[in-house]
């Protein structure tokens, strides 16, 4: 198949959050088994200078139509990973070269309906302008996804590049969805007709995601759960009608996003002082000890350490674990590490945690790769009590790494930890709790301490049964060859 995947981020060359790593590691997957993948984004000079110095420019001058009868020109540039797999950058400086990808300081930039509306007419430009022939486009959040209205469109039906392509959207966060004034349709060069309940309208104004969601051949979440969670008005954002629908037609799944096996790798990890693997487990004792000496604790191997690496937000209920530290500080026998940023509130908090109990908890205002790799491999539990989480990457590092995961049952948590139990033993992976209250958290948090402290065996089977579990992308990438072939067939 030929496939175009559409993103505004990919890692390594512009990177905030877990889209990145999917743009990258799933089209690579993808391009492994023998299919064609071209990527397209947009070009960030001002974090993809260095690292995309040697791009070749494979179209100097690309027409992109934007408004009634105006062009704008861009560059086009390509990284050529493998023989079947490329990247192509979409260089427009005056909307791609801002200090950061999607807003300064927590303010959305003014014009990012103009800025996503371009990028999205650009890779349609792109498509014809280097001859891709598209049998599968895929479009991700909703930054690219007026692609899946355009290929709709009398704008580009006609062309051969179009004729036999299917589209498919991914739903990464539906919390973000890319609603703007009414008045940018003007940009997008399609008629108010499209502005109406089944494709832009949203309450008077246009809904990028929603447009795209019902536009699009197939839509997807990334995990199982998730999918049916966002049915709901709890977690559908106002958008959970538009996938009822799409669910009855047998036009919505879920499907678990991967990880990167060969960064998140114990045994071979660069950041780590010491290496370990789940049939030696000494390396990992190291770790705790390096990890207890980073942040300035006592260094103690009895002692349980709770992890955390995370955006200090609503979205993953930190508000709930730092309402559980007062009285686990009072009268655990604990240690905590935490490496994040995010409201102001949380981050002091934390910060004056650590001031009070030195000994006993660590804090990292901002993000490190290195510290988050340090966490990951010298902690004993990692904590998420997230409210929603649609898929989640750091419970399965935490597992590869023997770090065992402590999670709220929601989304893609639900999908990846095996609850503990005595009678689940050989499958059990981590420890879940339901309710999002502190004192569910601090039971749960508890309970993990006791299995630790009380029946260390059968808290080391729990750390290899994570350890050994495989979360590879090629899992993911065989489902969505499976779903790319049932829209061909159903819709073709």
């Amino acid at each position: 198949m030929n496939i175009v995947w559409a993103t505004s981020e990919a890692a390594p060359y512009a990177k905030t959050g877990g889209l990145a790593d999917v743009s990258y590691s799933l089209p690579y997957a993808l391009a492994e088994n023998g299919h064609n993948v071209s990527v397209f984004m947009p070009y960030y000079p001002q974090v993809m200078a260095e690292k995309c110095a040697d791009t070749e420019c494979v179209h100097e001058l690309l027409g992109v139509p934007f408004g009634e009868g105006s062009e704008e020109w861009a560059r086009i540039r390509r990284h050529k990973v493998s023989e079947n797999l490329s990247f192509y950058f979409i260089e427009y400086d005056r909307f791609f070269d801002r200090p950061k990808l999607y807003d300064w300081d927590g303010n959305e930039y003014s014009d990012n309906a103009e800025r996503f509306i371009f990028l999205s007419r650009a890779i349609m430009q792109a498509v014809l302008a280097l001859d891709i022939k598209v049998d599968v486009l895929h479009t991700n959040d909703w930054h690219t996804s007026l692609c899946n209205v355009y290929v709709k469109s009398a704008l580009y039906n006609g062309f051969d590049n179009f004729k036999q392509t299917r589209s498919i959207i991914t739903i990464h966060n539906i919390g973000y969805q890319g609603v703007f004034s009414k008045s940018n349709l003007y940009w997008t060069g399609l008629g108010w007709d499209y502005f109406n309940v089944h494709c832009f309208e949203f309450y008077d104004k246009l809904n990028f995601l929603k447009a795209g969601v019902l536009t699009a051949d197939m839509a997807t979440t990334v995990s199982p759960t998730y999918a049916e969670e966002i049915l709901s008005p709890e977690y559908g954002f106002g958008l959970e009608h538009p996938l009822q629908h799409r669910a009855v037609q047998g036009k919505l799944r879920g499907i678990l996003n991967g990880i990167d096996v060969i960064e998140w790798d114990p045994a071979t990890d660069n950041f780590l002082p010491h290496n370990f693997s789940h049939k030696d487990l000494s390396g990992k004792a190291l770790c705790k000890a390096a990890l207890q000496k980073e942040f300035g604790m006592e260094v103690r191997a009895d002692v349980p350490i709770y992890g955390v690496v995370s955006r200090l937000a609503e979205q993953k209920g930190l508000d709930v674990f730092i309402a559980c530290l007062d009285k686990m500080l009072e009268e655990d026998d604990a240690q905590f590490v935490i490496v994040g940023s995010g409201e102001k509130w949380q981050e002091v908090a934390l910060a004056d945690y650590a001031k009070a109990y030195p000994d006993r908890f660590g804090c990292h205002i901002g993000y490190s790769n290195k510290l988050a790799h340090l966490v990951e491999a010298g902690s004993d539990f990692f904590v998420m009590p997230s409210r929603y989480e649609p898929c989640g990457l750091n419970q399965m590092y935490s597992m590869k790494y023997g770090t065992v995961p402590i999670v709220r049952s929601t989304g893609g948590l639900e999908d990846t930890v095996s609850n503990y139990s005595v009678d689940n033993i050989d499958s059990a992976t981590g420890f879940k709790f339901y309710d999002l209250y502190p004192e569910a958290l601090r039971e749960t948090m508890r309970w993990a301490a006791s299995v630790y402290r009380n029946d260390f065996p059968a808290f080391e089977i729990v750390m290899k049964n994570g350890m050994t579990s495989d979360f590879s992308w090629h899992h993911t990438a065989v489902e969505y060859e499976d779903l790319y072939q049932h829209a061909s067939n159903k819709f073709g």
